[in-house]
């Protein structure tokens, strides 16, 4: 009886699990890898597809850095520094029309123009800020400024109108003015900013991202591989040490490499020096600012109300407590002003010391409030704070917003010269990168045609 023995199963290759389109071509490319001009071609457009994926990962990146850095500069720092200018238009409004108030039914001059002034900026602001559109969150904070501002203006007109005829009620309705800016307006101004500042952030975030230095990092090395594993590979079968086409592809990638890395890396550096020594102590000063002014509107009102200003007074340590100094001015060792120095001392900047600056109205301040509290002696107060006080807080208002600009003025020097380092880098990625393609087929070329 002969047994019938079981034959062994005939391999399968890759090519054979393949079905459809897929299986043609790798038929396609198994039959020209048999010879050697077929390999050659098969190499060529390798080569040429691995200089295509470092040319894409650069240029797309280029594009998506300089296109955020555009946007952070030409659009979300300038809202952001609009919102802040609005906030502290308004905050100055409604300090100067207080203290102008308070100095009696004949209002000074210079305050009056001061109040009228601010309301005109910060109205100018708003158009502007409407202007540029942004988030929901920033359509809802201007149609309350749109909406809130005239009911502000409006209080104003009957608070000065009352005093100017000696009315007591004057000083309610200034106070209830005041209320709605603080309370209303203000606030829609803080979520202006802090919409403007998201979209700061979000620029910064993708004009520095990392991923965009891997995939050029991943692009660039695959590329170098390929191009040196060819030129290897071409030694060992043509026995000539150089391949002048492919030596100068390579030259190419590794320029276009380098170059795509220094810039994206210069170009962060500038990015991050605009962020931590411009934007950031531009915040904190504008801040300070914003505070100061509250804290010389709650004096005004403060003298105004006459003995029923405990709220306010309160209101004014609590902005001292941030400044960073307690209620009778000792410096506490943190707050916003003791940050703004060492901003300053980092920089170099000396426009005023604020912190000097603010103790020396906050002692006025403080006189003040002491003074008003003895029998008979509420006119010396109010006209000490009406002379020194004013005095003493123009000269920190005035440092402030000095040191406002050059904050201001850094962070803009920074982003354009982050700019600076992406213009033109698009076309030297596409020169180069078409150069390395032409120079790497020119190289591959001749040994195929030796074979013809």
């Amino acid at each position: 009886m002969t047994l019938a023995t079981a034959s062994p199963p005939t391999p399968v290759s890759a090519t054979d699990r393949l079905t459809g389109p897929a299986r043609e071509a790798a038929v396609w490319l198994r039959a020209r890898a048999r010879t050697t001009p077929g390999l050659l071609r098969i190499v060529s457009v390798a080569l040429v597809a691995a200089i295509t994926l470092l040319w894409a990962a650069a240029f797309a990146a280029v594009l998506v850095r300089d296109d955020a850095v555009h946007a952070v500069s030409a659009d979300a720092a300038p809202a952001f520094a609009a919102a802040q200018r609005l906030h502290a238009d308004l905050s100055e409004a409604d300090a100067t029309i207080a203290s102008a108030v308070l100095a009696g039914p004949v209002e000074p001059p210079e305050q009056r123009r001061a109040y009228d002034e601010s309301i005109g900026a910060a109205e100018g602001e708003l158009l502007a800020l409407a202007r540029a559109g942004g988030s929901p969150a920033a359509g809802d904070a201007l149609d309350t400024l749109h909406r809130e501002i005239p009911a502000y203006t409006g209080l104003i007109g009957q608070a000065r109108a009352n005093n100017r005829q000696g009315n007591v009620v004057g000083g309610a309705y200034l106070q209830k003015a005041s209320q709605l800016m603080q309370q209303t307006i203000l606030p829609a101004a803080d979520s202006l900013a802090a919409s403007s500042a998201q979209q700061v952030d979000d620029g910064y975030r993708r004009a520095t991202s990392s991923t965009h230095l891997v995939l050029v990092s991943v692009a660039g090395v695959v590329t170098l591989a390929a191009l040196a594993g060819v030129q290897v590979w071409l030694f060992r079968r043509t026995h000539r040490w150089l391949n002048l086409g492919l030596l100068v592809a390579t030259a190419c990638v590794l320029v276009t490499f380098a170059v795509t890395l220094g810039a994206f890396s210069a170009e962060r550096a500038r990015m991050l020096e605009g962020r931590d020594h411009g934007f950031v102590p531009m915040s904190e000063i504008a801040q300070a600012r914003v505070l100061g002014l509250r804290a010389w509107g709650d004096e005004s009102l403060s003298l105004i109300a006459r003995g029923d200003g405990a709220a306010l007074d309160a209101d004014a340590d609590a902005v001292a407590t941030r400044l960073g100094y307690t209620p009778e001015g000792d410096p506490t060792g943190s707050g916003v002003l003791p940050t703004i120095t060492a901003y300053q001392n980092g920089e170099g900047l000396r426009d005023g010391d604020l912190e000097v600056l603010w103790r020396g109205y906050q002692a006025t301040s403080n006189t003040v409030r002491d003074q008003v509290k003895k029998p008979g002696e509420f006119n010396q107060a109010r006209d000490l704070a009406l002379r020194d006080g004013t005095t003493a807080f123009g000269r920190f208002d005035d440092a402030a917003e000095a040191a406002l600009k050059a904050s201001q003025q850094r962070f803009d020097d920074r982003l354009s010269a982050a700019g600076d380092r992406l213009r033109g880098l698009e076309a030297v990625v596409v020169v180069l990168s078409v150069l390395a393609a032409a120079a790497a087929l020119a190289g591959i070329q001749p040994r195929i045609n030796e074979y013809r």
